[in-house]
């Protein structure tokens, strides 16, 4: 029996259980992600699973971390790196790469962040390109945290967004009723948000959403900057615009 179970704890990796949890989570939802959900569709009890995650907020910590390991940290050639601007729109963007993949889970990263490598190592990377760019230690950390909020928000939040809980029909439905709602608005006093309906509920293409707020965060970060005591501006080479 006791060679049994340390079977079953070794089929069982750790790995394979966040793994899991992950695939539930995009095609459920993360409330669907339960210790005993998971040990069931293993075909395990739940102390198998215990056995590597003391509770659920254990397992929460697990998938938040295999996601951030999953981001490919951004690598310049030694002694050559870009522009500091440059170096935290790359790390911006491929935190935003790493999160799209796992968008369920995205809104777990806020306290999270800081107690797994890989966050780390992107942490690190984002404050040395501030640091270089002259921001204080306290502007450092206020930049820092509203940068991976905004980051969240721009993979949770964006229009046209389907629940796992929703199917397509029901999710396309919605849109087009939202649609045909703001397009009936009083076209004399709303007539911007009517032309613009379409695009405010409907899902964008390209990844438009995501470069358009990365952007604006960017500029942002470079314009306080360029207003620091004897801050500059790179004029020449600026911050990239959406790609």
């Amino acid at each position: 029996m006791a060679a049994r179970r340390s079977a079953t704890r070794e089929r069982l990796s750790r790995e394979a259980i966040v793994t899991s949890a992950l695939a539930l989570a995009g095609a459920e939802g993360l409330d669907a992600v339960t210790v005993r959900r998971l040990a069931a569709d293993h075909g395990v009890t739940p102390m198998a699973l215990y056995w590597h995650f003391k509770d659920k907020d254990a397992l929460l910590d697990g998938m938040v971390e295999q996601v951030l390991a999953g981001i490919e940290i951004p690598v310049w050639p030694a002694g050559e790196p870009p522009p500091w601007h440059s170096r935290i729109r790359a790390c911006f963007e491929a935190i935003l790469d790493g999160l799209g993949r796992h968008p369920e889970v995205a809104d777990l990263v806020h306290q999270r962040f800081l107690v797994c490598r890989a966050g780390l190592d992107l942490a690190e990377l984002v404050f040395a390109a501030l640091r270089e760019g002259g921001f204080s230690d306290e502007q450092m950390s206020d930049i820092g945290v509203y940068a991976l909020h905004t980051l969240v928000m721009l993979v949770t939040q964006e229009p046209g967004k389907r629940s796992p809980r929703h199917s397509p029909e029901e999710a396309a439905r919605s849109i087009r009723v939202r649609r045909i709602e703001l397009e009936a608005l009083e076209p004399d006093r709303y007539p911007s948000i009517i032309h613009c309906a379409p695009s405010l509920v409907a899902k964008s293409k390209n990844r438009r959403y995501q470069n358009t707020g990365l952007a604006i965060l960017i500029e942002g970060i470079h314009d306080l900057q360029a207003k620091l005591p004897g801050g500059r501006a790179e004029t020449s080479s600026g911050p990239a615009g959406p790609g």
